[in-house]
């Protein structure tokens, strides 16, 4: 089975100057724990992601300045807690695959982009528990080195999937 098959398609973005609590508008509309960020209002190219832990962690745990020096974390533009390091692979690649970079990236979500970098959607674990055929045992396998701790505040993200199988 192919990610195509069980993505979230055209999923809502931001870009980087838009505000922090943008981006906790569209979790909350959308009903997602993630945002890609893209270039521009009229691009669809990857520039990183915004997730509700980024948010958490950025707005509420480090109180960012605001750039008059005042404290407003809700007008914070969100270039400010996104990564920038985003886990993607492309429409085509295999539901196995899409596992494999969850354990190795500890992440719940991928992006999905064509070969301009453009976001096509989302695929998550939740959308292999529901919509994908997943071998019997792999996805408790995935959940758990997901939710292993590493020690680290966040674990850094691989760029893509097919530039590690470059690697290869």
């Amino acid at each position: 089975m192919r990610v195509s098959e069980i993505m979230t398609t055209n999923p809502a973005c931001c870009i980087p100057s838009d505000t922090a609590q943008t981006a906790a508008i569209i979790m909350r509309d959308e009903d997602t724990g993630i945002v890609p960020v893209v270039e521009n209002k009229g691009s669809r190219k990857l520039v990183g992601v915004v997730t509700d832990r980024d948010l958490c962690i950025g707005v509420i745990a480090e109180r960012p300045q605001t750039t008059d020096g005042g404290l407003d974390p809700t007008n914070a533009p969100i270039e400010q807690f996104m990564t920038a390091q985003v886990v993607t692979c492309s429409t085509d690649r295999d539901l196995e695959d899409v596992l494999a970079l969850m354990r190795e990236n500890q992440v719940r979500r991928v992006l999905v982009v064509d070969q301009k970098n453009e976001i096509q959607g989302v695929v998550s674990f939740s959308d292999l528990m529901m919509r994908g055929a997943i071998p019997k045992g792999e996805t408790r396998q995935t959940l758990k080195s997901i939710s292993m701790p590493t020690g680290e505040a966040s674990k850094p993200r691989a760029e893509s999937a097919d530039a590690a199988s470059k690697t290869k």
